[in-house]
């Protein structure tokens, strides 16, 4: 129960360095604008009649403002220097919120950050303003599948068939592999390839479409693709331009309920290995 009465928030700066609101030095005292983002909706009027039609919509990037106190009065001097030295402008930070026991994060830049002078004896408080341009928060584990995963078998009580023998692992012959995506919003694949031998042509598949690199892989090489940034590299090198003209990197993501993706090559594709990772993704915390 204790748990999920806490609200907390910890602020990761881009180069490492943190600063929480836990009610261990600091203690949160409001929060705005972590609910939800803003919806957008673009219209025009109708040439004929009554009302307008719609042109557009979108999600729009979200300010977050938090604001803090001291705890502990007596250690108002340390805690007020530490503050002012952490918030920097022009900088990114990842901000993870606890609130009723989930816990998300999302990135955004320092706009605004205020420390007001207050009564020295008065625990001293601050607020900081970030902009988020990427206005979903994300889950805080990076879900990772390999769809070619070998389902171990071996248990308790051992069995032994006489004519089938003994089942030590379940290969998935079919390529594919099925996610149940409970995210509030579409949430893009990041991908990891690597194989036993040579392979010819990788390609993902998903949704209504596909990515097909037009290269060859030796075992040891590592092919990664972020769908997202529209990205490929092979051991670290950009390939992009190896990408099939036919290929979507917009159909491989992954929407609320069921989604299916498969993997295959030209040649070779008994030897791969596919891990797929992925963030979900929610409107509010």
């Amino acid at each position: 129960m204790m748990e999920l009465e806490q609200v907390r928030v910890r602020f990761v700066r881009q180069d490492g360095k943190e600063l929480a609101a836990d009610e261990t030095d600091w203690g949160l005292t409001a929060i705005d604008g972590a609910a939800a983002p803003q919806y957008q909706v673009y219209t025009s009027d109708q040439a004929r009649g009554d009302g307008s039609f719609v042109t557009g919509r979108r999600v729009a990037a979200r300010d977050l403002e938090f604001s803090a106190a001291v705890m502990d009065a007596g250690s108002n001097a340390v805690l007020r220097k530490a503050a002012l030295s952490f918030f920097r402008p022009g900088v990114e930070y990842r901000i993870y919120l606890t609130y009723l026991g989930t816990t998300r994060w999302i990135t955004g830049e320092l706009t605004a950050f205020k420390a007001p002078s207050g009564p020295v004896g008065e625990a001293q408080t601050f607020s900081a303003y970030f902009l988020c341009t990427k206005p979903f928060w994300q889950s805080v584990d990076d879900f990772g599948q390999d769809i070619a995963a070998i389902t171990p078998c071996w248990g308790w009580p051992y069995m032994d068939h006489p004519i089938f023998g003994v089942r030590a692992a379940v290969a998935n012959f079919a390529r594919e592999v099925v996610f149940d995506y409970d995210g509030d919003v579409p949430s893009y694949f990041k991908a990891t390839i690597t194989c036993d031998g040579p392979v010819t042509n990788p390609r993902l598949t998903g949704g209504d479409g596909y990515v097909r690199i037009l290269t060859g892989m030796q075992q040891g090489d590592v092919l990664t693709i972020d769908f997202e940034a529209a990205r490929v590299q092979m051991n670290g090198e950009n390939i992009l331009a190896k990408v099939d003209r036919a290929s979507s990197f917009s159909a491989m993501k992954m929407g609320p309920g069921e989604n299916r993706v498969s993997f295959s090559a030209d040649v070779g594709e008994n030897g791969m290995h596919v891990v797929l990772y992925y963030n979900k993704q929610y409107l509010g915390v």
